[in-house]
């Protein structure tokens, strides 16, 4: 943790004016802080079979025989006929088994099986095909994929949340929200049951809420895996760097009306930083159940584990700093791992009332605890040369949310004019409290020691201190919404959507016992949204829409009521739909605006006062290109422009933290078709972002790179052998890392390979 001299009221979390970001402050000093807070031809039957090949974290060498003995039973045979899917396919049909990497239709942007090319709004989807052939273990490998996007690694996901369009985004599953402070908290760790991510651009408040309020930034939804239609198996074992070890699987259970599915996996794995090491766990299991010829009910559970011990990052000055190892751990090699566990349950049900209404209901349970330990440089000054003082904090926090919807879907026709009517209720009661406690004398001089990054023999011993702050957030939301998509002929489709939302916060925030922000505050909002797409010829549409997010606000101290964030978003572009064969995608040009962002209060240091404005402006490309069978091409690019546009304390026209400019990526995969090559598919990709700032104010900044990857997989019949390897010119660059808002990096993982064998039965 950094000491930002930054006159806010104390608090354990709220949002900052760099990008929401979480702020402990305490006697005026603010302290940025995570710790506060169609089908194609395919010559392989085995890869079709073979769905997952996610990470799997690992204990030991005997979690491999653990594993073995828990699925082993279970494997049946299930010959499967057909070939598997390419990057594009013609229709979704969520069984578990292969799709493809562009999909013709999403739920996220609407709550509607809606074809891509009539949604008003830029939605990507990453789907089952592209997870497994890229390799892709987490949520932040696979995001690298869509533009305007800036994922939260897995050793960060306590530190950051995602960005979208230069704002953060929120995590959502199956549609529905599971909070977390910040949003990463609720971020798997794995993608083994994920069947696809969706990932809706710019503020979708008119039919998503819950927690604090809706995402203004963007929404990243993960779609899990449904029960396969027939009995089976998959297994999988990965190895590689780092001593990584890991193994997981899935059992699919198809019986007359309905399929059970359980899915599973654990990895343990060292890291390219000193000494730090991390463990993942999960288990899904999922309930299918065709109740009648009209009603289906689906029960879905997760639980996720994830053990690391925490790195508080390199400082910024001390890039290629003499005798220093930018790999190095600076801290206490002992202290307790970060861990964040997971779980919930739902229970979803659609009734086909008649041929033209629909009714869905939802409901879900969710709980979270995490217990953050950190030891870092406190205060942020070198002591001399590369020594710093250290001291050291906990964070531990429990979350528990309960969030129910019901929805009727209309559609009918008048005069010609098709409508597709959602009418529905949201319901959300969320339950936050976090302790804090800090190593460090009245002065916030940590007193875990000094350490001098060059000489990591100098490390300290953990010594854990007493939790003296509490915060407690309770918030509830109510809303109604309706959304009409409107059919005028073949090529014209309007969107027309209003959300009423009343949301009751009330949060509260004590230190050694003495109260320091106590507000309760009830906010009522109309969230519109307007778009519309307009198909010009055969696969190439125009589109254009309007849409607002807003949010409440936590631990709040002013001389007014807080008021909710804001933010406003228009967008408008050219959507593909094979116009030649084989091209998808979204080219789009946008404006978000984010208003009431928490600023200092020019009259007393102690409070703060809503004055603050920020704004992003881009344009994106994402395209999929796949001229035959055997070829299929990514590519994206984002130029995006965010900023401050006005502030009492930070110079406006500062650049937001972690953005980049400009960023891409391509990635290639050929699959060979002839006869002697069958089986063996290869892949590339490069990944570029540009310059971006570590600090508002913004006061260092890192380098852009480039970074190389490459896939190769080969069919051996029974298997599936697959071989990935990460940065493949052994390129050291330096990523922006959030803690406590210091200008800290961490290097990119140098040159790693990895190795999957897995089978399906």
């Amino acid at each position: 943790m950094a000491i930002v001299v930054h006159p806010q009221p104390p608090c354990l979390r709220h949002v900052n004016p760099s990008m929401g970001r979480d702020v402990l402050s305490v006697s005026g000093l603010a302290i940025h802080s995570s710790m506060t807070q169609g089908l194609r031809a395919r010559p392989s039957l085995a890869r079709e079979l073979a769905s997952t090949q996610s990470e799997i974290p690992m204990k030991n060498h005997l979690l491999l025989t653990a594993a073995a003995v828990v699925f082993t039973p279970f494997l049946a045979i299930a010959d499967e006929a057909g070939d598997s899917g390419s990057w594009a396919i013609d229709n979704v049909v969520v069984t578990g088994k292969r799709d493809a990497y562009a999909v013709p239709d999403a739920a996220t942007a609407t709550r509607t099986a809606t074809p891509i090319e009539k949604i008003p709004q830029s939605i990507q989807i990453l789907t089952r095909t592209l997870i497994e052939e890229q390799e892709l273990q987490t949520p932040a490998d696979a995001l690298r994929n869509v533009s305007g996007v800036v994922p939260v690694p897995t050793n960060e996901i306590v530190l950051q949340s995602p960005i979208v369009r230069g704002f953060e985004a929120q995590y959502f599953i199956d549609g529905l929200p599971a909070y977390g402070l910040p949003d990463s908290v609720v971020d798997p760790g794995t993608l083994i049951n994920v069947e696809r991510l969706e990932i809706a651009k710019g503020p979708t408040s008119t039919l998503y809420g819950g927690g604090a309020g809706a995402p203004l930034g963007g929404l990243i939804n993960f779609v899990s895996r449904a029960p396969n239609d027939e009995t089976g198996a998959e297994i999988f074992v990965r190895a590689g760097s780092y001593e990584t070890l890991g193994a997981g699987g899935a059992f699919d259970l198809a019986f007359d009306g309905g399929g059970f599915r359980l899915a599973g996996a654990a990895e343990q794995a060292d890291s390219f930083i000193d000494v730090v090491d991390s463990e993942r766990w999960s288990l899904f299991p999922t309930l299918v159940l065709k109740l009648d010829e009209a009603t289906q009910m689906t029960l879905r559970g997760q639980w996720t584990r994830i053990e690391q011990l925490e790195y508080s990052g390199l400082p910024f000055t001390l890039i290629g700093a003499p005798g220093v190892d930018p790999f190095t751990f600076a801290g206490s090699q002992d202290a307790p791992p970060t861990t964040i566990e997971n779980r919930l349950v739902t229970a979803e049900i659609s009734h086909q009332l008649t041929d033209a209404l629909t009714l869905d209901m939802a409901i879900r349970h969710y709980d979270s605890e995490f217990r953050e330990y950190g030891t870092f440089p406190l205060p942020f000054v070198p002591i001399a040369g590369t020594t710093y003082n250290f001291g050291s904090a906990v964070l531990p926090t429990d979350v528990e949310q309960t969030f129910a919807t019901v929805s009727v879907l209309w559609r009918t026709a008048t005069g010609g004019i098709d409508h597709q009517i959602l009418m529905g209720l949201d319901y959300d009661e969320t339950d936050y409290r976090a302790g804090l406690g800090f190593l460090a004398d009245f002065t916030f001089t940590g007193l875990l020691g000094p350490i001098d990054y060059a000489d990591p023999s100098t490390n300290q011993p953990w010594i854990e201190p007493a939790v003296s702050d509490i915060q407690t957030d309770s918030m509830s939301t109510v809303a109604v919404f309706l959304q009409d998509q409107i059919a005028l002929g073949e090529r014209l489709d309007v969107t027309l959507g209003l959300r009423w939302s009343q949301l009751e916060i009330d949060s509260a925030y004590s230190s050694f016992g003495f109260s320091l922000a106590d507000t309760s505050e009830t906010y009522y909002r109309l969230t519109p949204r307007v778009g519309a797409t307009l198909e010009l010829v055969d696969g190439i549409s125009l589109f254009a829409g309007y849409s607002e997010g807003f949010q409440g606000v936590l631990v709040f101290s002013g001389a007014e009521p807080p008021k909710p964030e804001t933010s406003q978003s228009y967008e408008a572009g050219i959507k593909f739909a094979a116009p030649i064969e084989g091209l998808t995608g979204t080219l789009a040009i946008y404006e978000i605006t984010r208003q009431n962002v928490r600023t200092p209060d020019p009259g007393n240091p102690f409070l703060s006062v809503q004055a603050g404005e920020q704004q992003a402006n881009g344009f994106e490309i994402d395209l999929i290109y796949e001229p035959l069978p055997a070829l299929s091409i990514l590519g994206t690019y984002a130029y995006t422009d965010a900023e401050v546009t006005q502030d009492n304390s930070i110079p406006v026209g500062d650049r937001l933290t972690r953005v980049p400019e400009h960023s891409r990526r391509l990635a290639v995969r050929y699959r060979f078709q002839d006869e002697v090559m069958a089986g063996l598919e290869l892949g590339a990709g490069l990944t570029y972002a540009g310059e971006r700032e570590l600090t508002l104010p913004n006061s260092a900044s890192v380098d852009g790179f480039v970074l190389f990857d490459a896939q190769a997989s080969y069919d051996l019949g029974p298997a599936t052998l697959s071989l990935s390897i990460v940065n493949l010119t052994d390129a050291l660059e330096y990523e922006p890392y959030q803690y406590l808002g210091r200008a800290v990096v961490m290097p990119t993982q140098p040159r790693s390979a990895f190795v999957t064998l897995k089978s399906s039965f």
